[in-house]
């Protein structure tokens, strides 16, 4: 891989900027690919439960690696392990690009979520980078990428739809090789390995995430929603086709973006990541159940826009909170670890979430998701109101 450019040259951009960078451009690609992963496996003629195990795939090889990643990067540093992630995920997008069947389909998931190692590794190197009295901002940064990668991916994606269905994946590849270049050239290392001799430390007990963890894992498995049965509501309550469909995650990631990178900041020093996540969870809890009755008329669009804005809002409150939460309960040496393990609790929730919303929409209606969905929110705020602190 080379030589990791050293932390302290004063002719580089900043750590900090560099890693929101990395984030934002690998988060385009997903948020080109995501709207268009049920629409794309319908063509192949396949049931709303097979689309819920497809988006849930990503999250299955997440849920099996991403604790690991998170503890190699605090062995053998955080850089190589953003390279071997990006790496990985441009192979992935290069399977979507070329999917004739719904196999490869659900290979190309897999891979993308098995390499997908860049968010929590990404959130230990700014722990690695940022006093902890800061760390809510860092973290905040971290969504701000996911919001803002939110909105020009789902807005690449409806362009390039348009040339066909190799279009969005193969750009959505290109892309990550960029970023991946980029980081190579760019990006140095936040800490230096640890030997791998000697006893290993005594790791801290999840437990003493639980808080955080709860609050993830309800608000996550209501957001799951809208990746399964909200895009095909769209089109086939709406009419819209998959160009305008995409352009509602991008308001999603317009709001996502704006309270994660501008207010979350100031928000938690106020007023605690508790509160935060608290708040979070009742706001998505109100959204998702506005949604049956925005799609119970085809004229009631303003509603529809009206609960996303609150849903997102509410969503982007819950995850840098969490995340600020165990970064600071977390010792320095095990950040990649700690957060590796909220990517993972939240990834048992994208597992979940999509295969019991494709299974109620199917069985039930997409109104009943929905409010089952809204009842998940509110227990995440629930949880983190009970919740016992660290």
């Amino acid at each position: 891989m080379g030589p990791a450019p050293t932390i302290h040259d004063p002719m580089m951009p900043s750590p900090t900027f560099l890693i929101f960078l990395t984030v934002f451009i690998d988060l385009i690609g997903f948020g080109i690919v995501l709207p268009l992963l049920p629409s794309y496996a319908a063509a192949f003629h396949v049931s709303d439960t097979a689309i819920g195990i497809l988006v849930a795939s990503f999250s299955l090889m997440q849920f099996l690696l991403a604790h690991w990643w998170g503890r190699l990067s605090d062995r053998v540093g955080r850089r190589p392990v953003l390279l071997v992630g990006l790496t990985g995920s441009a192979l992935s997008y290069l399977l979507f690009a070329l999917a004739g069947n719904f196999w490869v389909l659900l290979l190309s998931r897999m891979v993308a979520g098995g390499m997908g190692a860049t968010i929590n590794v990404a959130q230990a190197y700014l722990a690695d980078v940022t006093a902890p009295e800061r760390r809510a901002r860092a973290m905040g940064l971290i969504g701000a990428a996911f919001g803002l990668g939110f909105v020009v991916g789902p807005a690449i994606g409806g362009v390039s739809s348009g040339l066909g269905n190799a279009a969005p994946g193969l750009v959505a590849s290109g892309l990550t090789m960029v970023n991946l270049i980029l980081t190579w050239r760019w990006l140095p290392e936040s800490r230096p390995a640890v030997p791998a001799e000697g006893p290993a430390p005594v790791p801290v007990h999840w437990t003493r995430f639980l808080l955080a963890f709860s609050a993830v894992a309800f608000s996550t498995l209501a957001f799951t929603v809208l990746y399964v049965v909200f895009p095909l509501q769209v089109e086939r309550v709406l009419g819209f086709d998959r160009h305008h469909s995409a352009y509602l995650f991008v308001l999603i990631g317009v709001v996502s973006a704006a309270i994660q990178g501008g207010l979350i900041g100031r928000l938690v020093p106020r007023f605690g990541e508790r509160l935060l996540m608290a708040s979070g969870g009742a706001l998505m809890a109100l959204g998702l159940a506005l949604l049956p009755a925005a799609f119970a008329a085809p004229g009631r669009l303003g509603l529809l826009l009206a609960a996303l804005v609150i849903v997102a809002a509410g969503s982007a409150m819950v995850g840098p909170s969490a995340a600020a939460y165990v970064s600071r309960v977390a010792p320095s040496d095990e950040q990649g670890r700690a957060l590796g393990l909220l990517q993972s609790v939240g990834a048992v929730a994208r597992i979940a979430g999509p295969v019991t919303a494709g299974l109620v929409a199917g069985h039930a209606g997409a109104g009943v998701a929905f409010l089952v969905a809204s009842g998940a929110a509110g227990a995440a705020s629930l949880s983190a109101v009970f919740g016992r602190e660290a």
